[in-house]
């Protein structure tokens, strides 16, 4: 049985998931390959490797075509899993995650979850994020994930409903429906800026369980997010172990 722990030490995405994943020895092609089982096209992948701070890592890079920019709702995510040639596991995880936003949205829009419109959510960048990640994992032959607390940020950010606070309300939401364990912001706190967004809560959320394990690590990958930070470096860790975890 092989362990997984992602550490959130300056947030966590969907972007930053696959990031770490590759960074721990993850093939691109193998993630393309798993991705080329939804039958969707209008993007593509890069990933590079860079730093944040003093930690070097790997970027990975959904570029968007015009046809991956069509928006999506919860139910479409849903429907293209559920039709793809993904393992039975990937499609159990990827639409318990993609109903965890759904949900989330629809408690901070009042709508039905797989009908709920999701504006910076509904491109295929958070299709492939949310069964990228689940599938790298598979891949990786980790059988367990666990998760340290999130870091809730501070400050505001735009978005296509105007400024709102960090974290995003569809963010806090998720926190709130998984009763995740969120480090609240010191008074003087500064602007972070999105620490964590909707897509990063509802992957770990969904997948991870938030215990304290001990793990007998073999290698340790970062992935890489795109805001910069003099505070905190803007990673993602994902440790890995070869061997089952014990909780202490």
């Amino acid at each position: 049985m092989r362990s997984a722990y992602f550490q959130c030490i300056g947030g966590a995405s969907g972007d930053m998931i696959l990031g770490a994943l590759l960074d721990a020895g993850l093939s691109i092609d193998d993630l393309r390959g798993a991705l080329a089982k939804l039958s969707t096209s209008g993007y593509t992948l890069k990933s590079q490797r860079a730093r944040r701070g003093g930690l070097e890592g790997t970027h990975l890079i959904v570029e968007l075509e015009e046809l991956g920019r069509k928006s999506h709702t919860i139910g479409d995510f849903v429907n293209i899993v559920e039709a793809s040639g993904l393992s039975d596991s990937v499609v159990r995880q990827s639409r318990d995650i993609f109903l965890r936003i759904g949900e989330a949205e629809a408690r901070v829009h009042g709508a039905q979850p797989e009908e709920t419109h999701l504006h910076e959510l509904g491109t295929l960048d958070t299709l492939v994020d949310v069964v990228g990640g689940v599938s790298g994992l598979e891949m990786l032959g980790v059988d367990k994930v666990y998760c340290s607390h999130f870091p809730s940020g501070s400050g505001v950010v735009r978005s296509a409903h105007g400024l709102l606070p960090v974290p995003a309300p569809a963010t806090a939401a998720i926190f709130q429906i998984a009763n995740a364990p969120v480090a609240a912001p010191p008074n003087n706190a500064h602007n972070t800026g999105e620490m964590v967004t909707p897509t990063g809560a509802a992957i770990l959320t969904t997948i991870a369980t938030f215990e304290h394990p001990q793990l007998n690590v073999n290698r340790i990958g970062y992935g890489l997010g795109t805001r910069a930070s003099r505070q905190d470096p803007n990673a993602l860790a994902l440790w890995l172990s070869s061997e089952q975890a014990s909780i202490y």
